[in-house]
Formats: C-alpha cells, sequence, structure tokens
C-alpha cells in the first residue's frame, strides 16, 4: 500500500494543490488559461519533442496504437451511436468526446512515468497523439458538419486539418521524430532549454488540472446525464483497450497494462474546450471532467494494486 501510495499520491496532491489554490483564490480566475497556455505552448511540445527526438524506433509498438487507437476511436463512435438520434449531431458528438477523450498529456504522461518508468514515454506519447490528434479532429469535424446541417464537408476537413496542423502538440513530436530518423541533436544550449521547459510540463499540467476543476466545480452533478459517459470512459474504454492488446493481438503484458492504463485516464479538457466554442453541452462536459478524475483515484488505484 505504501508503494501504491507513493505512486498516485504525488500527481493527485498535484491536481489538489491547483484546486485549494483556486478556491482560496491564491491564483486567480485567469490563472487556469495562463497555465494551460503555458504547458500547451512550451512545456508540453518540449516533453514530447524530447520524447521522440530520443527515442529509437523500435521502441514504438504497432500493438499499443491499434489498441490505443481502438480504445479512442471505437469509445467515441459507440457513444455517438447510443446517442445520436436522441439529442442530435451536436449535442452526440460532444457527450461521445466526453466519453472518450482521456487524459493522456496531463495525467497518463506522469502516471505511466511513476509507475513504468522512462519505457513508458514512447507509449505516453503515442497515446497523447492520438487524443489530441486524431480524436480531437473527430470530434471538430463532426461539430462543423452538425453546424453546417450536414453540408460543407470539405470545409469541416479543412478547418479540422488546420487545427491539427497547427497544434503545437502534433509539431513537436513530428519535428523530434525527424531529428531522430536522421540522428540529429540539438545545439547544447538548445537541449538544456529543452530539458527546463519540459520538466515544468507535468508539475504544470497538473496544477492547471486542479485550477480547472475548481472553475468548473460550480456545475454541480445536476441532471446524472454524466454519469453513463463517466462509466464508458472509466470502465469501458480500458476494456476495450485490453481486449484489443491482449486476447485480440497477444502483446506483451507490460504493453497490455500500459495500454489499459492509458485508456483509464479521466476525461481531459479537450472536449469542455470544444463545448464551449460551439455552445452545446458545456456543463456536462465539464462534469463529466470532474466525476471521471475523482473517480479515477479509485479506479487506478485498484489497477495498480492489482498489476503490482
Amino acid at each position: 500500500m505504501t508503494a501504491l501510495l507513493n505512486v498516485v499520491l504525488p500527481v493527485f496532491a498535484l491536481i489538489a494543490l491547483g484546486y485549494l489554490c483556486r478556491r482560496v483564490n491564491v491564483l486567480g480566475p485567469s490563472a487556469v488559461t495562463e497555465i494551460n497556455r503555458f504547458v500547451v505552448w512550451l512545456a508540453q511540445p518540449a516533453l514530447l519533442f524530447g520524447i521522440t527526438a530520443n527515442a529509437h524506433w523500435s521502441s514504438y509498438r504497432l500493438d499499443f496504437t491499434l489498441a490505443m487507437a481502438g480504445a479512442l476511436v471505437g469509445t467515441f463512435v459507440l457513444v455517438l451511436a447510443l446517442t445520436w438520434r436522441r439529442m442530435g449531431a451536436g449535442d452526440a458528438v460532444v457527450d461521445a468526446q466526453s466519453a472518450a477523450y482521456a487524459n493522456n498529456g496531463f495525467l497518463g504522461i506522469p502516471l505511466g512515468l511513476l509507475v513504468f518508468g522512462d519505457g513508458s514515454l514512447p507509449f505516453s506519447g503515442v497515446s497523447v497523439i492520438l487524443t489530441a490528434c486524431v480524436l480531437y479532429a473527430l470530434g471538430l469535424i463532426g461539430l462543423e458538419m452538425a453546424q453546417a446541417r450536414g453540408h460543407g464537408l470539405g470545409k469541416a476537413l479543412l478547418k479540422a486539418g488546420g487545427a491539427v496542423v497547427r497544434n503545437p502538440m502534433m509539431i513537436a513530436p513530428a519535428v523530434g521524430a525527424v531529428f531522430s530518423t536522421l540522428g540529429l541533436k540539438p545545439p547544447e544550449g538548445v537541449t538544456t532549454l529543452l530539458e527546463l521547459l519540459a520538466g515544468a510540463a507535468i508539475p504544470c499540467a497538473l496544477v492547471a488540472l486542479g485550477l480547472f476543476l475548481a472553475e468548473n466545480a460550480t456545475a454541480g452533478f445536476g441532471d446524472w446525464s454524466w454519469a453513463p459517459l463517466t462509466a464508458v470512459k472509466l470502465v469501458v474504454q480500458p476494456l476495450i483497450a485490453w481486449l484489443i492488446a491482449g486476447p485480440i493481438l497477444h502483446a506483451p503484458l507490460q504493453v497490455v497494462q500500459m495500454a489499459v492504463l492509458m485508456a483509464m485516464m479521466p476525461t481531459g479538457a479537450g472536449p469542455f474546450m470544444l463545448a464551449k466554442v460551439y455552445g452545446r453541452r458545456g456543463v456536462v462536459a465539464s462534469q463529466t471532467i470532474l466525476a471521471t478524475t475523482l473517480l479515477s483515484v479509485v479506479t487506478i488505484s485498484v489497477f495498480l494494486t492489482l498489476i503490482r
């Protein structure tokens, strides 16, 4: 139990500190936006660049990528299919994102490091790219199509493609992959700069998550629309990851465990941001983020107890 607490406590304690700092007004209402921008535009890209630039291609596994992609997209499609007719395309897309969008960047990377060590970085890096680029693009395309009432597929694809290409969390690992392939190394001063930024990514990301939860805690848990989405995120998505990685692909045990752990991450901020931009189900998205984050303390702890 002590070993488990040593893994889980630092991660969730940083989230709790961010939450507390906002609730007692040590950090103001703009803190979540500014710290999040620092993480997304500077710290996290530096971390992702370092992961891909220093990794050998042999450290990436197709079985993990397929399992993670299947879990993310499978969950998105499942919820979309179940809710489309009942609530309409736009709201269904936001709910599908809320049930599928794993917080691999802010929570998955630090937990992976603490549980599996540096060997987890290529896996968590792939998870971040799949979530922040592929799944985010699916949500963006769906909402653009819903807004256009089924017309303008080309425009929706262009907008989604442009958003993905401009995403620093896509650009940084792509540049890192080029450096790795060509055997290039940045100058020593640049390397030190990137390492300093990367070192700030995890604590700042976790504090920002706590700030975000504090900002949206006033939504409460009202109409229970969040409950089935939370169940899908914390139970169904990890089961899909396990099914693909284990029984279907027969991946090594640690690869299966890493796929399940990444799929167990609570819902990230992406669905809420999309919901706010398009004016759809922002309250449900924030409720799902809060519920999955709180409950994931239990589900992740149980999972880590089983595998340790």
